[in-house]
């Protein structure tokens, strides 16, 4: 199994190096190439190589250069939070995974390619740990100069999601100084994202299938590469921006806002769009890097919202409808997507024939909190649940809409 990484896209990431809140025997580094790796992983597994990782410097090494890291089972009970009744079964599926996966880059150019099995052996016995990497991994494991970014182990055993904690790494990756991408006045970075590329390296989509592995093996990673692959996969979680943005961006952000301690602050996702009314090709995250100190709020926020961006996202959630009824459910809404979202949710549970009329109502008096609505049987063809145009014209309920 593969996961292909490009040679030379890794900079130098020397200013943001120092974390401000932890102890720094708390402290590890990871490189931007391992960082920046396209693979799939469980949460598990990623608490697991941090734990390594902040270990790397009490390796022991073989004659040749293999470095083994070992570390106590109730060590990593403790770090996990594991039930006892838990704890070898997750160890053994996780080591298991682990020792399959590979790190690499393709060189189209040169026609030349180099990957790398990571973990080339884990080992569990008399209640220790001990995991071994691959000799030619050493640059990126140890004594790192440049091209790595810094963590603390206690915040990373913290987050909830593997989404969250490969986002999080992405984003402390790219939190540096580079023209275009520093917002001075705000202390903002601009931190952009192709997002079949996000997908791919969130393990939204999994890069070590074959039919995506044979298309990233190909070529150098560019944005047309990145979405033949997330095409050619057989997964098709998340595949709309608004499903993506819902579930996976605004999740991390919000986990990753609630927890200040991280030293990461999100203040805006917007996006960019392959001209108006095109798919969303790009995530832009404005993110500010946080003190010890307090810190005055930064004066960028949210942008007011985009009604045409919205619009899409209502048509990619619900369908086969017009533009103009998408901006009928939107107007109903005040614009708010998650009354959207839920309510949409809400009507997969009734006998719906005429979705538009029904979410103009729904959302309008946000059938989905209602405990009165929730709790309301089916009466039938004229009933709640039946929601027939005979009885609510949305060409109506538009005309409504647009006089309020």
């Amino acid at each position: 199994m593969g996961v292909s990484i490009i040679k030379g896209e890794f900079m130098d990431t020397s200013l943001a190096r120092v974390e401000e809140f932890q102890d720094e025997n708390d402290i590890y580094a990871r490189s931007n190439f391992m960082i920046s790796a396209k693979y799939k992983s469980s949460l598990y597994a990623n608490r697991l190589m941090a734990l390594s990782l902040s270990k790397i410097n009490t390796a022991s090494e073989s004659e040749e250069g293999f470095l083994t890291v070992k570390i106590k089972g109730r060590e990593i009970k403790n770090a996990f939070g594991s039930k006892s009744g838990d704890f070898f079964r997750q160890l053994d599926n996780t080591a298991r995974g682990m020792t399959g996966q590979t790190v690499g880059y393709t060189d189209a150019d040169s026609e030349s390619f180099t990957y790398i099995a990571a973990v080339i052996k884990a080992k569990y016995e008399d209640g220790e740990f001990a995991i071994t990497f691959h000799n030619e991994l050493k640059p990126y494991l140890q004594n790192l100069s440049k091209n790595y970014s810094t963590f603390s182990l206690k915040i990373m055993m913290k987050w909830q999601s593997t989404q969250t904690f490969r986002f999080y790494e992405l984003l402390k990756s790219r939190m540096y100084h580079r023209k275009n991408d520093y917002l001075p006045d705000n202390n903002l970075f601009r931190l952009q994202f192709d997002i079949n590329e996000l997908k791919l390296c969130l393990g939204i989509v999994n890069a070590e299938l074959a039919d995506v592995r044979k298309i990233l093996n190909k070529s150098k990673g560019t944005p047309e590469i990145w979405a033949k692959a997330v095409e050619a996969s057989p997964e098709k979680t998340y595949s709309t921006w608004y499903d993506f943005k819902r579930k996976v961006i605004d999740k991390a952000t919000k986990e990753i806002n609630d927890n200040p301690e991280c030293g990461v602050k999100i203040h805006g996702v917007d996006t960019l769009k392959s001209g108006k009314g095109g798919k969303v090709y790009a995530v832009v995250i404005y993110a500010e890097k946080l003190n010890a100190a307090p810190r005055k709020k930064a004066v960028v926020e949210a942008e007011e919202i985009d009604r045409d961006d919205c619009i899409d996202q209502i048509r990619d959630l619900i369908g086969n409808i017009r533009t103009k009824e998408a901006k009928a459910i939107g107007e109903a809404s005040g614009w708010n997507l998650d009354r959207i979202a839920r309510n949409y949710d809400y009507s997969k549970t009734k006998n719906v024939y005429d979705i538009v009329g029904f979410m103009i109502k729904a959302v309008k008096e946000d059938w989905a909190s209602s405990e009165k609505h929730s709790r309301k049987k089916s009466k039938g063809a004229n009933g709640f649940d039946n929601f027939s145009s005979r009885n609510y014209d949305y060409e109506e309920l538009m005309a409504e809409v647009v006089k309020k």
